[in-house]
Order: structure tokens, then sequence, then C-alpha cells
């Protein structure tokens, strides 16, 4: 594959449930099923649905003929809520016990995670053949983050990093987004990104569809996960003498503006002077920054055909 096509592939996590698309159930059903036989089905990932939605979502699911479900089984990525205990064992009763509807099943679970002893305790109740990925505030001192983080790497599950919202409030700084790309890298812990990933490369946009929706500077899935592949190698190469402070590139290119900057070769992807092989951004998607979450899948699209990368 080209270094685009591993880039892109299985990258996007279809929230469509969530704000700001916000579609019911069965629409959200019926535009995943249609994307996941559309040109662009190699850059799904799982569908992600609240647990306390799953009853919902087999509804839903059941009432698609079995043409429009597609091939084979549908992946799903299931959100704890408030109840954590409750919803992490509704989530594996539904996966285990017979009650998922027929070719969809849960393949991962998603949760906050606000401290290191919270993350111990509740990965104790997961299997460890259902993948976990625990959201680590921003918020957070960089300590603090740390130490959460260094308890996922003790459970073997994977980070998550909230990187946008409805309000220009709700988008980290780059730095903390640089930081917290460097910080799973020199841990060597996998993550996912979720919220505000919309577009290729950072830019201003407005944050919601509704026509009095404010606008902000919006981080970019491209700045994102080429940074993340840069930080995985620096970060193999570097060893026990690693800096604390991500290199200067990966927060340059997490803040890049201009597209122009970016090189899309065949083997590899360039930014500026930088050359991020195909091999790394392999490497990087297998072993780190694993996927992100949008509640639109059309978007992403869009956006890359309108800069002429998509063929």
């Amino acid at each position: 594959m080209s270094a685009l096509n591993v880039l892109l592939n299985g990258l996007i996590d279809y929230a469509g449930l969530f704000p700001p698309a916000a579609l019911d159930m069965p629409a959200a059903v019926r535009h995943y099923a249609d994307r996941r036989q559309g040109p662009r089905s190699s850059m799904l990932g799982p569908f992600v649905v609240p647990v306390r939605r799953l009853g919902e979502f087999d509804r839903a699911f059941t009432a698609l003929s079995r043409a429009e479900k597609g091939p084979p089984t549908w992946s799903l990525s299931a959100i704890v809520g408030e109840e954590v205990d409750a919803e992490i064992a509704a989530a594996i009763r539904y996966e285990t016990s017979g009650e998922q509807c027929a070719r969809a099943r849960i393949d991962s679970i998603e949760m906050k995670g606000a401290s290191g002893g919270g993350v111990a305790r509740t990965s104790g109740l997961v299997p460890h053949g259902m993948m976990v990925a625990y959201e680590i505030p921003l918020g957070l001192g960089r300590a603090e983050r740390w130490s959460v983080l260094s308890a996922v790497r003790s459970a073997a599950r994977m980070a998550k990093v909230r990187t946008g919202g409805l309000t220009p409030y709700a988008i980290p700084s780059s730095e903390h987004v640089a930081e917290f790309i460097w910080d799973g890298a020199r841990a060597r812990v996998p993550f996912k990104a979720t919220a505000g990933l919309h577009h290729p490369i950072r830019g201003e946009h407005r944050l919601t569809y509704a026509a009095d929706s404010p606008s902000a500077v919006m981080h970019g899935f491209l700045n994102v996960f080429v940074a993340a592949a840069l930080s995985w190698s620096l970060a193999a190469e570097g060893g026990a003498a690693l800096s604390a402070e991500p290199p200067p590139d990966v927060l340059a290119i997490v803040e890049e503006l201009d597209s122009a900057c970016f090189l899309l070769l065949p083997d590899r992807i360039r930014w500026r002077d930088r050359d991020v092989p195909a091999g790394a951004l392999e490497r990087s998607r297998a072993d780190f920054a694993r996927s992100f979450g949008s509640c639109s899948f059309d978007e992403p699209v869009s956006d890359l055909n309108a800069l002429g990368w998509l063929p």
C-alpha cells in the first residue's frame, strides 16, 4: 500500500450517534452500513455505541437486510458511561452470553481513566481478550497524566485522548496534544483519539453543523497521526536517554496549518524537510496510533478529496 493508504486504513471509528451529528440509532446504523460497502470502506473502523444503547442498536441492526449488513461481522466499540461497573458487566454479558445479534460483536470498550488506581481496578473487570481504551484528561497535570498512562501500560491497555469538542474551550492546546503523543510513544502505550478530528489539516472550522456555530482552530488528523508515527520512531531510537519534552518537530507537525507542507509520496509522507517512511507509518498504526472517533465519515473523506489526495 502507499504511505497514505497505510495511514488511512481503518483510521475512522464511526461515532455518528454523538454530537455534533447526533444521528438517531436507525440513521447512524444505516449510514455505517452504506459506508461499509462504499468506495472508501477501507478507512472505516468500528461502530461506536454507548453500552446503555446496545439494545437499541440490536433493534436497528436487526432491521437491516442481509445485503445491507454487508460482509462479515460488524465490530463495535462500546462506551462506558457513569455506571462504570454495571456497564462493563453489561458489555461483557452482551458479548459472551449470546445476547448480541448475529454478525455484530464488541471488540473494545472505552471509558474514563482519571486515576491510576481507577485504571487498575476497572481493567481487572474486563477480560484481556477485549481491548480497553482509557480516556486520560488533558486537564490533569503532566505528572498525573504520566501516572495514569503508566497504569494503562501496566494493565496492557490503550490510552485515549480527546482532541476537540463543541466549543472552542474543548479543544486542547497543541502543546498538550504533542505531550500526550510523545508520552505515549515513550511509554510504548497505544492510543486512539476522539472528537474534533474531522479535517486532515489543522485549521479554523465551524465546530457544529448549526447555522450559528462558533468557529475555532481544530486539530487535523493528518497532523496527529504523522506526528505520532514520527514520535514512535524517535522514541524507539532514543532508549533511556529520551527527553520528557516532545521533540520540536513533533509539536511543529501538530501545529502545522499549511497543507502544502505535507507531500504525499508513494513510499513516505514528507513534512517540510522531514520524511516519515511508509514502514514507520505502518508500525505506528499497528502498535501505537490506532484510530480516531468521528461523528462524520464523509467530512474527512470530502476534505481529502478536496486536497486532491485520494485517487
